[in-house]
């Protein structure tokens, strides 16, 4: 029984120590709250490995508490262990069908795997059984800032604080709403309140936060990302170049230089060379995560006095570099549509032409239009001003796969390909291909056979579809990215976005 405890990767081990009933002593009893005392506390010290260690010795003696298993579940979602959590807590379920601590855990899982309908059903019905579980209106929060529902949002998170104020995540995420909202003071403050807690197991998240706060500082007293008029309608050409589009613009005065309009960027990003070329001054610097690479890269932060690509003029805009070596000779930047998300975006690849509408606009009916047969709406949810999109693979399953204007071909993230039976050892998985991103190059690719992607009513045949690492950007969004919807797709077609409501229509 030790043996299988210590190994936690051998998983029919573990589900072994899980699942066997047993006796008790009465030491055992007595000492069990003792035990997982002990483990709370090391928890709370951040000491992850230990923590694991002594779980695992309680399962060995209470193989049936829930709470020990509750706990470890905890562990092995810091740990981002979702193939291990997975069966746990679905055997805990059915043992507790009624236990709102096992529905919260579950509802964690399900966000985590991307699987928001069933991850909410869990967590209402927990907060029905039980209303004060500060990390179930936690996940709710995050539920409804991904539907971009900012107010929701806000009081779920309000209720996680005023539940459990030391639960570090709460005002995490609550900042995130908070810039959604564009309350950038509140921002800032839920920011210091999260590193003042000295926050444990996300040491990546941490930096990146103390980061955001000297940047955000710097914006006071100013009006971020301030468009020079909202109410006109924009119209700006874009040269083609393999389904991409790429627009000229000005930086402070300075250009033309070349920018890749990209819904998967974050913000607008500029090659570290332009910044040195122009002298704009690095206010901190970050680590991103993106495609290529080992996942992730090194950034700054940076402030541009002036943007501007075509009559669409930007001020006091918030911009982060990147390494061009890749791209050079083709782009200077990245266009960011986050960052036009106050305008109904229309993306007419057929025109070469980028459309943007004052939001009134859509004030003239108020009847909701019918939905023509040949075109697609959806409702997309949202990750750090990353765009997700429910697709079917092969008919059978739906999975969210992140909106890339910027990704000239679609794909699908390593661990879903295993899904489709294509890993790491498979024979002739590996493909002789690179693939390029904003972290550097991927080496190592799969290829999976006849894939069938679809969308709403759009459906594409891949007779062979690339495979390439995600994990870095599914653990930084906090939920499952099972692919990359890029331009083979939707690049001969209108693509409507509106950051407001949630929605794409493809036309």
């Amino acid at each position: 029984m030790k043996k299988l405890c210590e190994s936690l990767r051998s998983w029919p081990g573990f589900f072994f120590c899980f699942l066997i009933l047993g006796s008790f002593t009465g030491q055992a009893q007595t000492s069990l709250p003792g035990q997982l005392d002990k483990v709370q506390a090391l928890l709370k010290g951040g000491d992850l490995a230990r923590a694991k260690e002594e779980i695992c010795g309680v399962l060995q003696s209470s193989p049936d508490s829930l709470q020990a298993s509750l706990l470890l579940a905890k562990i092995l979602l810091i740990e981002d262990e979702l193939d291990q959590v997975s069966e746990q807590l679905k055997k805990a379920l059915d043992r507790n069908p009624n236990n709102p601590s096992v529905l919260t855990a579950y509802g964690l899982y399900l966000l985590r795997e991307g699987d928001f309908a069933n991850a909410e059903v869990q967590l209402r019905k927990s907060l029905r059984l039980n209303p004060k579980q500060a990390e179930a209106h936690l996940a709710m929060g995050r539920l409804h800032l991904s539907r971009l529902q900012s107010d929701q949002s806000l009081a779920s998170f309000d209720k996680a604080i005023r539940l459990a104020p030391e639960m570090e995540d709460s005002y995490f995420y609550l900042s995130e709403a908070y810039g959604v909202s564009r309350k950038y003071a509140q921002q800032t403050k839920s920011l210091e309140k999260y590193l003042s807690l000295n926050p444990k197991f996300y040491p990546e998240r941490v930096k990146n936060a103390e980061a955001l706060l000297t940047f955000f500082r710097s914006f006071e007293n100013e009006e971020v990302g301030k468009i020079k008029d909202l109410k006109r309608n924009y119209e700006i050409s874009y040269l083609p170049f393999f389904g991409l589009m790429i627009v000229e613009g000005y930086i402070n005065d300075s250009g033309p230089y070349r920018f890749l309009v990209d819904t998967g960027a974050t913000s607008t990003v500029i090659s570290n060379e332009l910044i040195v070329q122009l002298k704009i001054p690095i206010i901190t610097s970050a680590v991103i995560k993106c495609v290529g690479g080992t996942g992730k890269t090194a950034t700054h932060l940076c402030k541009a006095a002036k943007l501007r690509v075509g009559p669409l003029e930007i001020s006091n805009l918030p911009v982060s570099s990147f390494d061009n070596k890749i791209f050079e000779g083709l782009i200077d930047g990245v266009l960011g549509t986050s960052d036009l998300a106050d305008f109904l975006i229309t993306l007419d690849y057929p025109s070469q032409r980028i459309l943007l509408e004052p939001r009134d606009s859509e004030k003239v009916s108020k009847a909701r239009p019918v939905t023509p047969p040949d075109v697609t709406e959806v409702n997309f949810r949202m990750f750090g001003n990353l765009i997700l999109l429910p697709l079917s693979i092969n008919g059978r399953v739906t999975r969210n796969f992140l909106l890339d204007t910027g990704a000239v071909m679609s794909a699908l993230s390593k661990r879903q390909a295993s899904f489709l039976g294509v890993r790491e050892d498979t024979p002739n998985a590996k493909v002789d291909v690179e693939f390029a991103g904003a972290c550097g190059i991927a080496h190592s690719v799969l290829g999976v056979d006849k894939v069938h992607l679809r969308l709403g009513k759009i459906k594409k045949d891949y007779a062979k579809i690339l495979a390439i690492n995600l994990g870095e950007i599914s653990k930084e969004m906090g939920s499952e990215v099972s692919g990359i919807l890029g331009g083979d797709f939707y690049s001969t077609r209108v693509v409507k976005i509106d950051y407001h409501k949630g929605t794409i229509r493809i036309e």
